[in-house]
């Protein structure tokens, strides 16, 4: 027994060492698999034996980002406007001109803007060349010098803004791009209803005054003449061809002379309204990076301007590079969105200033228009106009002085360029 005892103790150490070497190992092998479990796919060890499918934590992690998207909206909008424009303007590549360009945009404003009116007067000549045969070749040859002036005039300017001489073009600042409700519209003060439905009250009710007098003169004639059923038909038939030609050969152009001469001699605030509204055109577009061509402020300065019945009063712009996505068939959403704001800003001003709109009744009709043609629905076509009409407002309560000042200079007669320098001046820090 005594010697049994002796030889176990003597194993002790042996046994000691055997033990904690197979503790070790069995360690080594657990530790071996948790972490081939955690790397195989399909399978995480958050916890020891806890399985969690990649799908649940996907769904986990999407649950965490909405929750922090819903509670920091709010927070996030503001910045989310100047962090739209920093975007955009970030993605564009700094652009490269001819040495011609660089030269003019070298002499300032003073020295530029003058460059940019002679081109720009070019290029309204083509308007009224637009309206004759493609092959008078006169035609053609004006409408190719309008077309060469206009991309001039438009790469003066981006070399100017590029130089940093002009602080206010393309630099609005915009609303955040999403889907908003008619009640988000009226939180902010905008109802709808009011501006996108025009009345035309004055042009309308012109027209009722002189169909009127028309049957008036036409009964007068019957009763004091007393002409026969063939005659007081010609007579009708004359007036509604009349009308029929100017509509097929002057897109109502004569008419629209007659109606606006009226109105502008019969009412002082169908001119202040209209002065208004083209004005909003010409800052919307300028501020949203679209160069104004030319304005008139009647039909009748428009036809004493080009000497075409065919050209409208109000504010064209230099929109060949909208109008070539409009022939590819691609329209970019920046595109559609300046083209949407520029279109709405004419009634938002006279929503801003009136709390309604009268005129802009062809503006709504070509941006309706242009929708349709894009094939939009009736919901993306609505979300659209929300945000177009929530983004020109905010753009014209925050310059609403820019717009009665640059009415004022318009009415005077000032040339494009001296309109962007009235701009210019005018801005403030927000944009």
């Amino acid at each position: 027994r005594g010697r049994r005892h002796d030889e176990r103790r003597r194993r002790r150490p042996r046994d000691f060492v055997r033990g904690t070497a197979m503790m070790l190992a069995m360690s080594t092998v657990a530790h071996a698999c948790r972490s081939s479990a955690s790397a195989r796919p399909g399978r995480t060890l958050e916890h020891p034996g806890r399985r969690v499918i990649p799908a649940v934590m996907a769904r986990r992690r999407a649950r965490a980002v909405a929750v922090r998207s819903v509670d920091d909206a709010k927070a996030d909008d503001s910045s989310a406007e100047v962090d739209a424009r920093a975007d955009e303007e970030a993605e564009q590549p700094r652009r490269t001109f001819g040495s011609d360009v660089e030269a003019i945009a070298a002499r300032g404003l003073a020295g530029a803007l003058p460059e940019v009116d002679e081109r720009l007067r070019i290029a309204m000549r083509g308007e009224a060349a637009g309206s004759r045969a493609d092959a008078d070749a006169d035609a053609l040859d004006a409408k190719r010098a309008a077309a060469r002036a206009e991309d001039q005039a438009v790469d003066i300017v981006a070399c100017l803004k590029q130089t940093g001489a002009l602080r206010g073009y393309g630099a609005a600042r915009l609303v955040p791009r999403r889907d908003y409700a008619l009640s988000e519209l009226k939180l902010n003060g905008i109802e709808a209803e009011k501006l996108l439905s025009p009345t035309e009250s004055t042009i309308s009710g012109l027209w009722d005054v002189l169909g009127r007098a028309a049957l008036v003169l036409v009964g007068g004639w019957v009763l004091s003449s007393h002409p026969s059923g063939a005659q007081v038909t010609g007579v009708l038939a004359s007036g509604a061809a009349a009308l029929a030609m100017d509509q097929v050969a002057f897109a109502g152009g004569l008419e629209a002379l007659a109606l606006d001469t009226l109105a502008q001699a019969t009412s002082q605030t169908y001119v202040a309204r209209l002065r208004l509204h083209e004005a909003a055109h010409f800052l919307v577009a300028y501020l949203m990076g679209i160069l104004p061509k030319g304005y008139t402020l009647s039909s009748a300065d428009a036809y004493r301007e080009y000497g075409a019945l065919n050209v409208q009063a109000g504010c064209a712009f230099c929109d060949g590079a909208f109008q070539a996505e409009v022939a590819k068939g691609k329209i970019t959403s920046g595109s559609l969105g300046r083209f949407s704001c520029v279109a709405l800003a004419g009634i938002g001003m006279e929503y801003v200033a009136y709390g309604f709109a009268e005129g802009g009744v062809a503006d709504v009709r070509q941006l309706d228009g242009m929708l349709r043609a894009l094939a939009f629905s009736q919901k993306k076509s609505d979300s659209e106009v929300r945000w177009a009409v929530l983004n020109t407002i905010s753009i014209l309560r925050r310059h609403e002085g820019t717009v009665r000042k640059l009415s004022e200079r318009m009415a005077a007669g000032a040339s494009v360029g001296e309109c962007i320098r009235l701009i210019e001046d005018s801005l403030g820090d927000d944009v």
